[in-house]
This record gives C-alpha cells, sequence and structure tokens, in this order.
C-alpha cells in the first residue's frame, strides 16, 4: 500500500503522512479535529480485512490494551472500524523505533540495555498483571524517545487475552502450524515457533532475544529461513553474551541467558522478577559509580580512600588554621609597631620643636641623632628617620642619611611592605606638627612563627592520615575475612556442596548475612534430598527466589 491510497478520513481522524508500516498494518500521522489532539492511526492492511477472525482480533484484543496506562506502554485512544477498515488511534509518539537506532549505532552500552530492558520489563509486569501477552516483542514495537532515554511498547495488534478463550486459543494454534504465524519469527520464543499454548513468559523470551541483538549488535538467532529459524529457537542456545560483548556485566549476562531459556519454567517466574533484577543492575552500576573499581584489594582501596579524604579534610583546615594565625600574627606586630613608633615619635617631638624655634646655626641635632642610634640597635628595626616639617632627615639610623632630603610621605599609619612593616608618624608638639617619624619593622618573626605552626599542623596531619589508613586498614581487612569465607561457601554450594554451616557468634550485619547463607544452604539440601534429579535447577532457582539474598556477583 501506497500513502496516496489511504482514505484521507479514517472515522473521525484525519490522516496525512505514511509514518510505519508492520507485517498487518500501516500506521499514519493523523489529527483529532474534534480536540485538535495528534494521534497515530494503525489501519489494518486490505489483505487482512477480509478474515473475520484477524480483524476481531484487531479489534477487540486492541480494546483490552487500550485499558492499559503505563508510561512505557503507548496510550491506546480509540479502537473502531470505518467505511470496513479497521483501525486503532494511539498516542503520537516522536520517538524512533530500536530497529532503526540498532542499525545506525550498531549496538547499545550495558547501561542502555539495562534501563531499556527494566522499563519494557515494567510495561510488561502491568500487562501480563492484566492478562494481557503482547506475543511480538521485537525492536520495530519499542520506540525510544527523550533522546533514547525513554522505552515505549507499542503493537498489541496480536495480543493474547490469557488463554481464557480456549477455542480462539485452538484455533491460534491451527493457524500457526498451518504456517501463518502470529509475530515475528527472529524473536519468538520456541513454544510459540512450535504453535504450542502460551503464557506471559513468551514475552519475556521474546524480550531476551531483543536485548541480546541490542547489546551484541548481531541477532541471538541468525536463521533465515522460517524453518531454519524455528530450528534454531527451539533446540539451539545463542553464542554466550559474555564472549560476544567484551566487558559485558555479568548480572546483565545473567539475565539476558535466563530469558532465553528454552523451557518456560527456566525463565524469570514473571516480567516483575525481570523488573526486580533490572532494578539490581542500575543500583549495582550507580554503586560502581560512585567508586570506581580498579581492581585492588578492599583493604587497599579503603585506607586510600580514608587517607585521601583526611588528607583533603586537613589540607583545607590547616589552611584556613594558619591563614588566621598568620593574619593575627601580623594585627599584633602592626599593634606593636605602632606603640614602638608612638614611643619614638613622643621622645622626639620636644627635640625638633625647639629645633625648629632657632636659628639654623643654633639648632642642635646630636641628642635626638645619639637617641635615635640607641633605638635603631634594636634588632628588630630595620629602619628608623626623624624628618622636620622642611622634610629634612634630621636623625637616622643610618647616618648617612642625615640632611638628605626625604619626600612627603603618602599618609600616615602602618602599612604591610615586602621588606616588613613600615610605620608612619606625626611629630607634634602643642598641637602643631614639626615633622614625621618613619620606622621599618622586620617581618621575619612573622614569618617565622607561621612556618613553625605550619610545619607543626602538617606534622600532626600526616599522623591522623597515617592513623586513619591504619585503621582503614585494619577495617577492611577484619570485613575481608568474612567476606572470603563467604566466597569460598557459595563456591561450594556452587559445585553442589550444601553439607555444611557457616559457624559464628557476631551480631552484625556480617553475622546476619552468614545465618541468610545458611538458611540458604538450608532450603537447597532440602529441596535436593525431595527431587535428586532436579539438584542443578533447583539451586539455581533457588539463588533466584530465595529472600533475603546473596547480591549476585556484579553487585558484590
Amino acid at each position: 500500500m501506497t500513502e496516496h491510497s489511504v482514505p484521507q478520513v479514517v472515522g473521525r481522524y484525519l490522516t496525512d503522512c505514511l509514518i510505519g508500516e508492520g507485517a498487518m498494518a500501516h500506521v499514519y500521522g493523523a489529527r483529532d479535529p474534534s480536540i485538535g489532539r495528534r494521534v497515530a492511526i494503525k489501519i489494518l492492511k486490505p489483505e487482512f480485512r477480509g478474515d473475520t477472525e484477524v480483524v476481531a482480533r484487531f479489534l477487540d484484543e486492541s480494546r483490552a490494551a487500550g485499558m492499559l496506562s503505563h508510561p512505557h506502554i503507548v496510550t491506546i485512544y480509540d479502537v473502531g472500524e470505518s467505511d470496513g477498515i479497521p483501525y486503532i488511534a494511539m498516542e503520537h509518539v516522536d520517538g524512533e523505533p530500536l530497529d532503526a537506532v540498532l542499525q545506525r549505532e550498531g549496538k547499545l552500552s550495558a547501561d542502555r540495555v539495562i534501563t531499556l530492558g527494566q522499563q519494557v520489563s515494567n510495561a510488561l509486569a502491568l500487562a501480563h498483571r492484566q492478562g494481557i501477552i503482547h506475543r511480538d516483542i521485537k525492536p520495530s514495537n519499542i520506540l525510544l524517545c527523550d533522546k533514547g532515554t525513554t522505552a515505549k511498547l507499542l503493537d498489541f495488534g496480536i495480543a493474547c487475552i490469557d488463554d481464557r478463550d480456549a477455542e480462539r486459543t485452538h484455533a491460534n494454534t491451527r493457524r500457526t502450524q498451518a504456517g501463518q504465524v502470529l509475530g515475528t519469527p527472529r524473536y519468538m520464543s520456541p513454544e510459540q515457533a512450535m504453535g504450542m499454548p502460551l503464557d506471559a513468559r513468551t514475552d519475556l523470551f521474546s524480550l531476551g532475544s531483543v536485548l541480546y541483538e541490542a547489546l551484541a549488535g548481531k541477532p541471538a538467532f541468525a536463521g533465515t529461513g522460517l524453518a531454519t529459524l524455528a530450528i534454531q529457537i527451539a533446540q539451539q542456545d545463542p553464542i554466550d553474551i559474555a564472549t560476544q560483548v567484551r566487558d559485558c556485566p555479568r548480572g546483565l549476562a545473567f539475565i539476558i541467558t535466563k530469558l532465553l531459556a528454552k523451557r518456560p519454567g527456566n525463565r524469570f517466574a514473571d516480567a516483575d522478577s525481570v523488573s526486580d533484577a533490572f532494578g539490581r543492575e542500575i543500583e549495582a552500576a550507580a554503586t560502581d559509580s560512585e567508586g570506581v573499581k580498579r581492581g585492588a584489594a578492599l583493604r587497599i582501596k579503603l585506607p586510600l580512600t580514608l587517607a585521601a579524604t583526611a588528607a583533603l579534610s586537613l589540607a583545607i583546615g590547616v589552611g584556613l588554621v594558619v591563614d588566621r594565625q598568620k593574619t593575627s600574627l601580623e594585627q599584633m606586630a602592626m599593634s606593636s609597631g605602632l606603640s614602638m613608633t608612638d614611643f619614638v615619635a613622643r621622645n622626639a617631638a620636644l627635640s625638633v620643636a625647639e629645633n625648629a624655634g632657632l636659628p639654623a646655626a643654633d639648632q642642635d641635632w646630636l641628642p635626638l641623632q645619639a637617641f635615635v642610634e640607641t633605638a635603631a640597635k634594636d634588632s628588630t628595626i630595620q629602619r628608623l628617620i626623624i624628618v622636620d616639617r622642611d622634610h629634612v632627615v634630621r636623625a637616622s639610623g643610618d647616618a648617612a642619611l642625615v640632611g638628605s632630603r626625604s619626600p612627603l610621605p603618602k599618609f600616615a599609619g602602618a602599612t604591610l611592605e615586602a621588606e616588613g612593616f613600615r610605620f608612619v608618624r606625626p611629630l607634634r608638639y602643642a598641637n602643631a606638627d614639626f615633622g614625621h617619624i618613619v620606622m621599618m619593622v622586620d617581618r621575619s618573626a612573622v614569618d617565622s612563627a607561621v612556618q613553625n605552626a605550619t610545619f607543626l599542623l602538617g606534622a600532626l596531619s600526616a599522623f591522623v592520615i597515617a592513623m586513619v589508613a591504619a585503621i582503614g586498614y585494619l577495617s577492611a581487612d577484619q570485613l575481608s575475612r568474612p567476606l572470603r569465607l563467604l566466597r569460598r561457601a557459595m563456591s561450594d554450594v556452587s559445585g553442589g556442596d550444601v553439607s555444611f554451616r557457616l559457624s559464628h557468634r557476631r551480631r552484625d550485619e556480617i553475622g546476619a548475612l552468614f545465618d541468610a547463607f545458611n538458611r540458604l544452604a538450608s532450603e537447597i539440601e532440602a529441596r535436593s534430598a525431595a527431587s535428586p534429579q532436579e539438584n542443578a535447577a533447583l539451586v539455581l532457582q533457588t539463588r533466584i527466589d530465595s529472600r533475603p539474598a546473596v547480591p549476585k556477583a556484579r553487585a558484590a
């Protein structure tokens, strides 16, 4: 059928462009003029419209699928027949079918497959609880929306409402045996390919086949003919996904392998169990992202992590303390320097004032010079000069400066400079200014105190980091021992030895884990004794269904 051959009006819907085609129907974009809503219209192909059974199934069971409301199922708005054309009006989704994505990208990452698997299994869980089996899970029936982050399941057109209608189920079986297969052969379950009665677990097999292809980039069953595919699906196991995909998470490989089990009884019990399994994989991936695993032992990673955390915290703390101490010491040095400068200024002011009132020939600056030279002998004073109001140096710790001119200082007060602390004070006597004093005080004492504090705090930090690392190592070692014991015990159980129990006197979480293992071993032993011929299958089933369960390998 071509796009121009479809009626422009189907029911109350105005169609426009062809947006998809399946084995039994065409899908057109359309608009519901009554509410102005954009929809997708699925129209049964002409070759199927004469088969009243197919038409009835297309309409009746799509009405049942319309009862499904789930964020990962395309919503069905309306089902009807107009001018002999059966149609389904559904949610118009702006997305891309999974088969088109795989054709363009080749395959998906493990994280995307896990997310896809959980979303589709969630949708199937709802459908199965309503008694609806999809029976045609395939890449083209899964739309990826929101930039590939959201999956929506569509096309319940050949869905089966349980096996409540025995006559219809029997007719479907005869139809399948005659070669008119309902569903897509490559993704069928073994029981579906052989025309056997179906239950919800057929969808789980198809989901496993889709996820296998999405992860490996190639189908699980690669036969080209219907007969070849049927034989492969019914009798041959696909190549182990773990060998097809490098670094495939073991938990994901286990889920896909279990979904593809030939016998329905060896698959997951229901879609809810599949969703839970994918949920554990997502949780394990989140745990891995919080601390990237490098393959090092826990007793190496834990102390290193703790030590690095302590080092960072102490570095920030020590930096803040040293900076605060440096500021405090500088403030103390400035306060002390100002006091010294004020003392010298008060003693020098009288001499400067007396000489200022005398003729130049009668001025006597020797007593002031002697006073300044005595004061400048203090090892902390780097420079000390007294300048009169004519900007002439009248006394200085460096006698060579006496008599030279000094520039007027920009301001009076205290400043911190590279050489030290610089203090400028006016020489005031009887409320009159007669000049100013300049004193430079060494800052090496402050710098030395800061360096000593930094060294001592650094040494203390190193000691604390070493202690934290040691405690982390000992703690990890204490934790690793029971984990090694539990790992050996689990290996023995997987080998069929369930005749032992883990003895302990612990009352913590490890003790609870040991108790859970002992209960698991007891249940396996009891079931094995009841049915020795099914020992291997029971061990595998117990690992999945037992609660509480030991975390799977990837989540461990």
